[in-house]
């Protein structure tokens, strides 16, 4: 029997409220009314109005809370804490009226900017709790509509419940209200009560957000939402808003003041191939990242910031020397350490920075340097370094959501601890010697300014620690006592190697392009972030927190669906399957009620869905993932999740076409401006197609034959509607408004369609003409519109800048369009990314009329991505089915090389190392196994232009290759299996 619940429910919202409690399978419904309040026999009492609170009192209501019973109140209901002896004062924002659209842009301005952005209502947790469980840490629960009526009862302007709990405040859209409380609780005796004043619309206009409604009250009435003696779920409340910070005697530092910090840190030029040196003339960014730890700053300006995730445990370190700025007068750069070197008129300094690869631990190291051939005569000038702790959470929480800042000294002067009231974010910093401590609190906020001075007889090595909780702090100080300096930083290098010998490598005659292809090795697996108690997976790009962008923001350190998928494509390409499989796990996890795949998830612990791509993305990654991996065992166990995906996506079908939409379901690639706003694009359809397609060899190989046969027949028909319904007169439309009007504006992003071969290529020829033009094309990559378009903006985020995505995208269009030289010349322009600005990195955006940074992020996930799949999939053609134990080679080989040699090509359990090598008379493509099975494979390069096939030979054994000519581009193709090393020669001669 289910649990018995009774609903004092009173008008239009509570008979809503009532057939929705109807129709739970699991629980024991019962309506209840003023006259008839019969407490016997029930497990919980929920109390709903949208109208004027029902007059409960105590008794003996409380009485039979008390003993074990549990209370929900909801709506208006929320404000009977005073008449139930909660609380003395009660919610005092109990309004009612009717709800605009003009609402959200009066008191969130800042929306402004996203055109039609969703207005969205729901609850936001401090951390886990029991009432969001499944839905990260809160939920949108009500999509209002223009003229419906608002009510609600919550703390607001600085009030807030003097004896509750506080579970909840407001979410909108992006935006967190921490000043608007909206859910709290009491524990009394063996029993409790939950209030949720606003957002618990059952008889909502719009259903839009039912379901996470339905599984919120759920949570409440038959989880454990509503406190109780021996809740066995941890419930994370909100603490009052920080406003100060003061010493706390009972605070210790971790490890008896910290372990010994001996030992080399790591070096450049001797360590890393990569490693680059720059004058430094430039404020330039770079950003040294681990799965816990991130180091954001400037060539010139240095450290901005330290984050443990998802706390900045440092912020604006300054460093001076002898009481005077050092010039910076070089910086090394490699992708786990940077060396800069300050001057001074008394001295040169190297500053030497790195992190941990698993652990939230950063090192900074100061060592005195020779003059000429002796040292510094002022031995004895001291080093001074300041910075402040703020225990800052990354966005959307509140600076000082955390509550007051507490720290403690150590007396020998070797170290620092700070937490904040309710022990989640920790910082620790120890000196590796007795230095000067200052520290200053700061007035009326949570701030602590620190400043350590010391001597530079010996070098000073600071390490930086942080943590979610004392016991994750604790563990990261256990590390470095277990491993040492050395060996962390052995760990890091070892790991350096391992990225770039384990995974693809490349050999071509281009240096440059070879060097940024490990490069872009490397900066993707600086994007595979780890928070605890949320998951690991793909963060979208890095900076540092910037006016006008928001403080807590570091670039977009935090975890996004659609970019995590494309950048999985380039992992699984590369051969980092472990870390693809770690992306579809996560996201799989982290799905809303309604099956649907987050957008963004932060490493704070809130979700927003308000993209429409990220759930096919995610159903083709599992395609993907089986084609290069053919590990069936990862995908049956994650079907469930892979399901409600699926089913969410036949939902979003609204009017039957067979085409998925965008129109109430997200944003496809394009979020805002005037190219935004189609009821479906050209995009959003190629990747359901895709999806489909990628699918189904996984449902065969699980034996779902029904299934099988169902993904074939609706992907045979969103194939035909969309070459019947975006097929314009020169290409493809962008989209289809809601009237069915084509967007006929060419854009890059047709590029999509085509890589993904979703649409016939014959008719994309002038796109494809006019894509590798000035018109779209530039150096340093391509332009989303043309620079003759009316709407185009250099600086425009949707409107005409340059994105390397885009690029990559182009570029992977016409190698699979076979246009070898073009997709090569926009291969080429992203490969220039890591020497231009950010050493190592790969920009996010830049602009259209010149190759100077527009966007966020100056290393960005996606950007490196869109270097490494264009080099595997691209060039040398790449097309596993590791299902079928094949794989398909169709190389184009660049007119101006006559080799190229990719090592390390991953299929199933299968190593290859393939090169392709052009001769006058003929292609030679050289097939090794180096590990794994034997492998069926098929060798189909493109013919230099002009030339038509002859014999073919396989290791001497002549034989007749299949020809093929597709939009001018000729084929010969060999079949072989590939047991160790073999030799594919093709002929070709003039036409």
């Amino acid at each position: 029997m289910g649990r018995v619940v009774g609903l004092l429910g009173i008008g239009n919202s509570g008979d809503a409220a009532w057939e929705w409690l109807r129709s739970l399978p699991d629980a024991v419904p019962r309506r209840l009314t003023l006259d008839a309040l019969s407490l016997e026999n029930l497990d919980v009492l929920w109390a709903h109005s949208a109208e004027e609170p029902p007059p409960l009192t105590s008794e003996p209501l409380m009485r039979w809370v008390t003993a074990g019973g549990r209370l929900l109140l909801t709506q208006r209901a929320a404000s009977r804490v005073v008449a139930l002896g909660l609380e003395q004062d009660g919610p005092n924002d109990t309004q009612g009226r009717s709800w605009t659209h003009e609402d959200d842009e009066l008191w969130f301005p800042e929306f402004r900017a996203f055109g039609g952005f969703p207005h969205i209502r729901g609850l936001a947790a401090f951390g886990p709790h029991p009432l969001f469980a499944g839905m990260a840490q809160g939920t949108f629960t009500w999509a209002p509509s223009e003229g419906e009526r608002y009510v609600r009862a919550t703390y607001a302007r600085g009030s807030r419940p003097r004896h509750g709990a506080v579970v909840a405040c407001e979410r909108s859209y992006i935006h967190l209200n921490a000043d608007r409380i909206v859910a709290w609780e009491y524990a009394v005796g063996t029993g409790g009560v939950l209030c949720i004043g606003a957002f618990v619309v059952p008889e909502a206009w719009d259903r839009l957000l039912e379901r996470q409604l339905r599984a919120m009250l759920r949570n409440a009435l038959l989880g454990e939402g509503i406190p109780r003696a021996g809740r066995p779920t941890p419930a994370a409340h909100w603490p009052a808003p920080g406003r100060a910070c003061h010493a706390d005697p009972t605070l210790t530092l971790p490890g008896g003041g910290g372990p010994s910090l001996d030992g080399a840190l790591p070096g450049t030029g001797s360590e890393s191939p990569l490693h680059v040196g720059t004058r430094a003339l430039a404020d330039e960014a770079f950003s040294l990242a681990g799965r816990r730890a991130l180091i954001v700053g400037g060539e010139q300006a240095g450290v901005r910031e330290i984050w443990m995730h998802p706390y900045r445990v440092l912020k604006h370190l300054t460093v001076s020397v002898g009481g005077e700025a050092p010039l910076v007068r070089d910086v090394q750069i490699a992708p786990t350490v940077v060396h800069r070197h300050l001057v001074s008129r008394q001295r040169i300094v190297e500053e030497t920075l790195t992190t941990a690869l698993e652990h939230p631990v950063a090192f900074l190291e100061y060592r005195s340097e020779k003059i000429g051939r002796a040292r510094n005569v002022h031995v004895g000038a001291p080093l001074l370094l300041q910075w402040t702790v703020d225990l800052r959470r990354l966005w959307p929480y509140d600076a000082g959501c955390g509550g007051d800042l507490r720290y403690a000294e150590d007396a020998r002067g070797t170290g620092l601890v700070v937490t904040d009231e309710v022990g989640g974010g920790h910082a620790f910093i120890q000196a590796n010697r007795p230095v000067e401590w200052r520290v200053k609190p700061a007035e009326g906020v949570p701030v602590l300014y620190c400043t350590v001075a010391a001597a530079l007889e010996e070098p000073l090595r600071l390490a930086v620690y942080g943590g979610v909780s004392r016991e994750d702090l604790d563990g990261a100080v256990r590390a470095v006592a277990r491993r040492g300096v050395p060996g962390l930083s052995g760990q890091r290098r070892r790991h350096e190697e391992q990225l770039r010998e384990s995974l693809v490598r490349l050999r071509s005659p281009d240096e440059r392009l070879n060097t940024a292809f490990e490069w872009a090795k490397t900066r993707l697996d600086g994007f595979l972030v780890e928070t605890p108690g949320i998951g690991r997976s793909l963060t979208a790009g890095y900076a540092a927190s910037r006016p006008g962008w928001g403080d807590g923001r570091p670039g977009y350190a935090w975890y996004f669906g659609r970019d995590a998928c494309w950048s999985a494509f380039a992992l699984l390409a590369a051969g980092d399957t472990a870390a693809a499989r770690q992306v579809l796990r996560f996201l799989g996890q982290t799905q809303d009620v309604s099956g649907k795949v987050i957008h963004e998830y932060t490493t704070s612990g809130l979700a927003h869905y308000d993209a429409a791509d990220s759930t096919p993305l995610y159903l083709l990654l599992a395609g993907r993932y089986a084609a290069w991996t053919g590990d069936l065992a990862l995908l049956e166990e994650r079907w469930g999740e892979l399901t409600a995906a699926y089913r969410f996506c036949l939902e979003t079908d609204a009017d039957g076409d067979g085409l998925i939409e965008n129109t109430r379901v997200g944003h496809g690639w394009i979020e805002m401006g005037a190219l935004s706003g189609a009821h479906v694009t050209l995009y959003l359809a190629s990747l359901w197609i895709a999806a489909l397609e990628g699918l189904a060899p996984v449902a065969r190989g699980l034996g779902k034959t029904a299934l099988v046969d169902e993904l074939a027949e609706r992907a045979a028909r969103a194939r035909a509607q969309l070459a019947k319904r975006f097929r314009t007169g020169d290409g493809y439309a962008l989209g289809l408004l809601p009237d069915g009007t084509p967007q006929r504006q060419r854009t890059a992003l047709t590029a999509v369609a085509l890589l993904l071969g979703a649409v016939d290529p014959a008719p994309a020829a002038g796109w494809l003409d006019a894509i590798a033009t000035a018109e779209y094309s530039t150096p340093w990559g391509v332009r989303l519109l043309s620079a003759r378009d009316p709407l185009y903006r250099p600086d425009g985020y949707h409107t005409g800048s340059v994105w390397p995505l885009y690029t990559g995208w182009v570029s992977l269009a016409e190698y699979a369009c076979h246009r070898g030289e073009s997709a090569l010349a926009h291969l080429e322009a992203n490969g220039g990314l890591p020497f231009a600005r950010a050493l190592g990195a790969f920009d996010e955006v830049l602009r259209g009329d010149e190759e100077r940074a527009a966007g966020v992020c100056p290393d960005q996930c996606w950007s490196a991505a869109l270097v490494v799949s264009p080099v595997i999939d691209g060039l040398l053609g790449a097309r596993p089915d590791a299902l079928r134990r094949h794989l398909t080679l169709a190389p184009h080989l660049p007119a101006r090389w006559r080799e190229c040699e990719w090592r390390g090509l991953h299929v199933a359990q299968t190593e290859l190392a393939v090169r392709v090598q052009a001769l006058n008379d003929r292609l030679v493509v050289r097939l090794r196994r180096t590990a794994g099975d034997r492998l069926g494979v098929t060798v189909a390069p493109a013919l230099p232009p002009g030339r038509v096939a002859g014999e073919a030979r396989v290791d001497e054994v002549p034989l007749r290759p299949v020809c093929w000519e597709r939009l001018g581009c000729r084929h010969a193709e060999v079949t072989l299996e590939v047991s160790g090393e073999h030799d594919v020669e093709i002929w070709h001669m003039p036409e």
